[in-house]
């Protein structure tokens, strides 16, 4: 699927280092955060996707595929004069034999485990690499070309590397890619962002041969991205494991503008606090960030918080008698069941009631959440996402217990 270059405002990100993303937790956090991710991916492969990620692409077009098109040919010149100046190192180094190729391809399909001893490969597809550059790597020893079963067929187009080369290409490319079309690198494996540098041939060698000229690495997503997982991190709910995608789709259709706002202020808050990203010390540069991501969104999602509460309190108030806000429809054997339990009884009468009522406020709740900006996205997302509560569910059931009576 083509993808189109967006422009310097649209906010995408691009992930890297793989076809497939690892990380399904990370996955659906991103897609709280991210408009839209692009992932670099030869036009005829067929990946192998998890139903979350094809619910998310299909359903809610969030992620794109992209090949890597004029960011191959950017990147070779490098890679040449990196084996051009060092080819007997890296063949001493990262050699890699054809009897690798065979025991990678058992390894990634999953038909023998990884053997401790054998040196960690990895792979890139040969659409990666520009064709003087699959060349030169072949023939200095660093790489070997085969058939691999990384997708739904056999593909012929591979090459196997050692892992930190390949990390390093890909990272790269990326770099490459990203920066042509305006795109933010994210990923779910931090060692790809440690690689992100701007490399020299003289600092890819010192990289991988492990010399002193390699640079320290730089490891961390971009300030943006930092501030917005921070800002969801108060609503995101521990076990987000057990959040479909789903439901991720539908709080991306009905809270579009809040959504937007939500960005707007990351991108707000990035650009003002630009100068902290100097900051050398991780726990310090975090301890900033969570100020200002209490200062900015903490504070104002606990004030909407009150505010709604306050309306529901109102609305609670005016529910003098329960018993005729409770649905006719609502008979349990005679009523002898609801008799039997008068806490939850209670609790089903007062939230029928509460249900009535609370259409009375509506426009008065869409007027606050509408105003609210970020934080109504904020509050939507943590509705959205945490499990239903109990009097939520209770009336569930109460009304499923219900229908068969009343209709005889």
């Amino acid at each position: 699927m083509a993808v189109t270059v967006p422009g310097p405002a649209s906010g995408l990100g691009l992930y890297y280092p793989y076809f497939h993303v690892r990380d399904e937790r990370w996955l659906k956090i991103s897609a709280l955060y991210w408009p839209a991710i692009v992932r670099i991916v030869p036009e005829d492969y067929a990946v192998r996707d998890s139903r979350t990620v094809r619910v998310l692409t299909d359903q809610a077009g969030f992620i794109e595929n992209a090949g890597p098109t004029t960011a191959v040919d950017a990147i070779a010149p490098r890679f040449l004069e990196l084996l051009a100046g060092h080819e007997g190192a890296l063949r001493a180094g990262l050699r890699v034999q054809q009897r690798d190729m065979a025991a990678f391809d058992h390894i990634a399909s999953g038909t023998s485990a990884a053997a401790p001893h054998r040196p960690r490969l990895a792979a890139l597809h040969e659409s990666q690499v520009r064709p003087d550059l699959t060349r030169a790597l072949v023939e200095a020893g660093v790489a070997v070309r085969g058939r691999l079963t990384l997708s739904h067929e056999v593909d012929a187009r591979w090459l196997v590397l050692r892992e930190r080369f390949v990390s390093l290409y890909m990272s790269c490319l990326a770099e490459e890619f990203g920066s042509a079309n305006h795109l933010e690198l994210t990923t779910d494996q931090p060692h790809a962002f440690a690689l992100a540098n701007g490399w020299s041939a003289d600092l890819l060698a010192g990289y991988l041969l492990r010399t002193p000229t390699q640079p320290a690495a730089q490891a961390g997503p971009s300030l943006a991205e930092r501030i917005g997982i921070l800002a969801l991190g108060l609503v995101v709910p521990a076990d987000i494991d057990r959040v479909s995608a789903e439901q991720i789709v539908r709080l991306r259709r009905r809270h579009g503008r809040e959504f937007l706002a939500f960005r707007q202020a990351v991108s707000q808050a990035a650009a003002e606090l630009a100068s902290l990203a100097d900051i050398p010390d991780g726990r310090t540069l975090d301890a900033y960030l969570r100020n200002e991501v209490n200062d900015r969104f903490a504070v104002p999602l606990d004030e909407l918080r009150q505010c709604l509460a306050g309306m529901n309190l109102g609305a609670a108030m005016t529910a003098v008698n329960v018993k005729t806000q409770l649905p006719s429809s609502v008979t349990l054997a005679g009523g002898a069941w609801i008799a039997g339990q008068p806490l939850v009884a209670g609790a089903v009468a007062a939230g029928f009631g509460l249900l009535a009522i609370g259409h009375t406020s509506r426009q008065e709740r869409s007027t606050a959440l509408a105003a609210a900006g970020p934080a109504g996205y904020l509050l939507h997302t943590g509705n959205a996402l945490s499990q239903r509560r109990l009097l939520s569910r209770t009336l569930r059931r109460m009304t499923g217990i219900a229908g068969p009576a009343t209709r005889g």
